[in-house]
């Protein structure tokens, strides 16, 4: 069909120029005064029609959303030149058809699928969501539980990056709660399904997060994957997956994140860490990420985990790291009772045995909704 629409383009062409020689004929016999002129406008416009020139491409810098192949020529079909991990910088050199013909950083030219590639937008994001988790101690760990949509931002809107199987391990840093569209349907428009494995995107039923009164709303753990990407998964597709002997040390709450603090010298089994533990009420939205913080500590003598601190706080997560005279702590950060811009910041250290408040400080609230 296409050569058969090529030959009759070809042959379009000489006859177009034939019934201009004929008309210029013809009004040369007229006595036409402004034939020159008349012959280059016809010109100019057949030109503009048949040999108008492809756009030219402008190179461009881009990165692997997920990981993908370079194929040798721009078909699927075509001999892969090498596997690129997620977030590999390539050149973009050439767009033919859905691929872009690319240049890796150590040279080599291939072809890559156009959904697979993310433009200066997606570089910046990506290097402002590592940046963001930088020092920053991880809040636990969890696995995905069914199939997750992977995003660069909190929200059903926002475009998938990659799906991602079940079983996949996760740190998680943050939590976030954004409002629920209530036109969004439950499966949003991804960038397309990933072309490497065939799989749709992750279903994110409208349900509260387990727990939570509030349908309106869903939440997100901020999380680092295995292979280093920082993105945003929707709760309700990964479960937490805390230390065996923690995990059920307060059964009447639901477990929101936990981190080592210290670690208790056992003699007979050696070091054994010691959590703290942030918990929300069961059935009911806090209006926060936790109201409980526990100390679980080891007891070398009953040889088990027991709380030996508590605090009620309306906390929004991470517990960071803190030291105040040579002696190890931990940072927390809770709701201002009265201003809603705010948040404070408590640090509190462990001295003989105890945890003791040494500071408390507002600083300005930027998470997007709690």
């Amino acid at each position: 069909m296409e050569t058969r629409q090529a030959n009759k383009k070809n042959f379009m062409i000489p006859k177009f120029w034939s019934f201009l020689l004929i008309l210029c004929m013809f009004m040369s016999a007229l006595g036409c005064q402004e034939i020159d002129t008349i012959k280059r406008e016809i010109i100019l416009k057949a030109q503009t029609k048949f040999l108008k020139k492809k756009a030219q491409f402008t190179p461009r810098e881009g990165i692997t959303l997920r990981p993908t192949s370079l194929y040798q020529t721009a078909n699927l079909n075509s001999e892969i030149i090498r596997k690129l991990p997620a977030e590999t910088p390539v050149t973009l050199l050439d767009k033919i058809g859905e691929m872009f013909k690319v240049r890796t950083r150590d040279g080599r030219e291939g072809y890559v699928e156009q959904k697979a590639i993310g433009g200066e937008d997606i570089i910046a994001k990506t290097q402002e969501l590592r940046k963001s988790i930088e020092g920053l101690p991880s809040q636990g760990e969890a696995v995905t539980k069914s199939k997750a949509n992977f995003r660069l931002s909190p929200g059903r809107q926002h475009d998938i990056i990659e799906i991602l199987p079940p079983g996949k391990k996760l740190e998680v840093y943050e939590r976030l709660v954004t409002l629920r569209n209530s036109t969004a349907t439950d499966k949003v428009p991804t960038r397309g399904k990933t072309a490497d494995s065939g799989v749709s995107p992750a279903y994110e039923p409208s349900t509260p997060e387990e727990g939570s009164d509030d349908i309106r709303k869903d939440v997100w753990y901020k999380v680092k994957i295995e292979d280093g990407r920082v993105g945003y998964i929707f709760t309700h597709n990964m479960k937490l997956t805390p230390p065996e002997d923690i995990a059920k040390t307060v059964p009447f709450m639901r477990m929101v994140a936990w981190r080592t603090v210290n670690v208790t010298d056992d003699p007979d089994i050696g070091a054994k860490s010691n959590y703290i533990v942030a918990y929300a009420p069961i059935g009911k939205d806090a209006g926060c990420d936790y109201s409980r913080l526990y100390l679980v500590s080891w007891s070398s003598k009953l040889k088990r985990r027991i709380i030996t601190w508590q605090l009620r706080i309306n906390g929004v997560l991470p517990i960071t790291d803190y030291h105040f005279e040579g002696k190890p702590g931990f940072s927390v950060r809770y709701l201002h009772p009265t201003k809603k811009d705010k948040l404070v910041m408590a640090s509190f250290i462990f001295n003989k045995g105890s945890v003791r408040k040494v500071s408390e400080e507002e600083i300005p609230n930027t998470a997007e909704l709690h």
